[in-house]
């Protein structure tokens, strides 16, 4: 996770990149808990495109959500203020070959240890 933060400048314009171009992807769960939570797309990126990772975790060490520890990439925890609320968004990272994809696996209120 060391390699992660030391380069999060780098990946973040990889990132940034991925999202002015409409490649950032959602998983089933992260749009379904997005639509119960109203927090659009638009929300999510503005937080991952401006804001540094408050957490990170390891391959298959990510405790939250339906299947805990069951993360095959990592998974960094970006949280950020929008329009007037404090939202906390799980970004996946998966490394396929030289190429980076980028999946939001959830996105929430910031609460608790995310304030």
């Amino acid at each position: 996770m060391q390699a992660f933060s030391d380069h999060w400048d780098l990946i973040q314009q990889v990132l940034r990149d991925h999202i002015d171009r409409g490649d950032l992807r959602y998983s089933e769960h992260a749009n379904e808990r997005m639509d119960e939570r109203g927090i659009s797309r638009k929300t999510v990126e503005y937080i991952v495109y401006r804001n540094r990772p408050t957490e990170m975790h390891e391959p298959f060490k990510y405790p939250y959500g339906e299947c805990p520890y069951e993360n095959p990439d990592p998974v960094f925890t970006v949280v950020g203020e929008h329009e007037g609320r404090k939202i906390g968004v799980a970004l996946a990272i998966k490394r396929r070959g030289r190429s980076l994809l980028f999946s939001v696996i959830t996105a929430f209120e910031a609460a608790g240890r995310h304030i």
